[in-house]
């Protein structure tokens, strides 16, 4: 058949379609892979922090987030550390963070593609709104004061989210018109491994109402939506299908993603499938090539049948490991090889 492009085949992928062949979904868009389905990009609206001295951040909420081996570097906020202990105050304590200088949606999105490098008709572009209610609520109050304040004062929380969103919302269709995504994009961190951080009752009265304010207009405009949620999020996907999102990511195993493919067949996509502390090779740094090869084809074989799935796998160690790039490049070309040969694909 004529080639298809890594663009063409993903989006064939959306609501649980069936692509022309596996693809590997490029969660950063700079993955040493022969084609890249994904990037990502985004408009930034409000002014950034310099880092700190000692390689910290304080956002525009006045949350420090601090890079640590545990990890891999990725910055967390200081576990005892709250700019908020009583939500009933946040009006008091919260103030409108500044906006850029300039907010030119057009020239955002000119220089966002020049800086990721992306060729439209051969990658899909990611936009969206980056703004979690969960993640930002923790990072506001701590795990314990979040949840003490959704369960004692959920009114105070959905007015603080009813206030976040209002900053965000009037700029969707100007990001929508400027950067003219193939998907939109919404993230939240709201499982653990195990199962959900709260009910479904708590999920549909204080975060899904604001999730649905982010996807309404690319929705209306016909735009398939995939969300970033990791841990155990089946008892979501039901409400979320409901929002207009087609794809989850990175869909971990933790979820029986076999058990959802048929119960929602045709609604939802899932990228991942292989957690990788479950993976990491018994002797790492010492791993057998082929054994890794052969763990990255078998969860190929046992999510590929029917479509609704594309590889996501990213091995992480601690910070500066000498082996770990040598290790992803073997395992994300793999992936990459291996899904193409899927579904009888061939373009001779």
């Amino acid at each position: 058949m004529a080639r298809v492009t890594p663009k063409e085949n993903f989006m064939k992928l959306a609501g649980g379609g069936h692509p022309y062949y596996v693809p590997y979904f490029t969660f950063m868009g700079n993955e040493p892979i022969p084609e890249i389905p994904t990037k990502s990009a985004g408009a930034m609206l409000f002014e950034f922090n310099p880092p700190n001295p000692d390689g910290s951040r304080t956002d525009m909420w006045g949350v420090t987030s601090y890079p640590n081996e545990a990890t891999a570097g990725s910055s967390m906020p200081a576990p005892d550390v709250f700019v908020m202990e009583d939500i009933t105050k946040w009006r008091d304590i919260l103030k409108t963070p500044k906006y850029r200088e300039s907010l030119d949606f057009e020239q955002m999105a000119k220089d966002s593609f020049e800086r990721i490098g992306i060729d439209r008709n051969e990658t899909a572009l990611r936009t969206g709104s980056f703004f979690g209610p969960w993640m930002t609520i923790i990072g506001l109050m701590g795990f314990e004061g979040a949840m003490l304040a959704m369960a004692e004062e959920p009114e105070y929380v959905k007015e603080m989210f009813d206030w976040m969103t209002s900053l965000y919302e009037p700029y969707t269709e100007k990001i929508l018109d400027a950067f003219q995504p193939d998907i939109w994009t919404i993230s939240d961190d709201i499982c653990t491994e195990r199962g959900p951080f709260f009910s479904v009752d708590m999920f549909r009265d204080l975060y899904l109402p604001y999730y649905r304010r982010f996807t309404k207009l690319a929705v209306e405009r016909g735009l398939p939506v995939m969300m970033h949620i990791c841990g155990k999020i089946e008892p979501f996907i039901p409400d979320l299908i409901d929002i207009g999102v087609q794809f989850v990511e990175p869909a971990q195993e933790t979820n029986d993603i076999m058990a959802l493919k048929e119960l929602y067949p045709g609604k939802m996509s899932y990228c991942g499938a292989h957690d990788w502390g479950k993976h990491v090779p018994a002797n790492y740094p010492d791993y057998d090539e082929e054994a890794v090869r052969q763990d990255v084809r078998n969860t190929i074989d046992k999510y590929a049948p029917g479509g609704g799935f594309a590889t996501l796998i990213w091995p992480v160690s601690f910070v500066g490991d000498p082996h770990i790039d040598d290790l992803k490049k073997l395992v994300w070309n793999e992936a990459y090889e291996y899904g193409k040969k899927q579904y009888g694909y061939s373009e001779s």
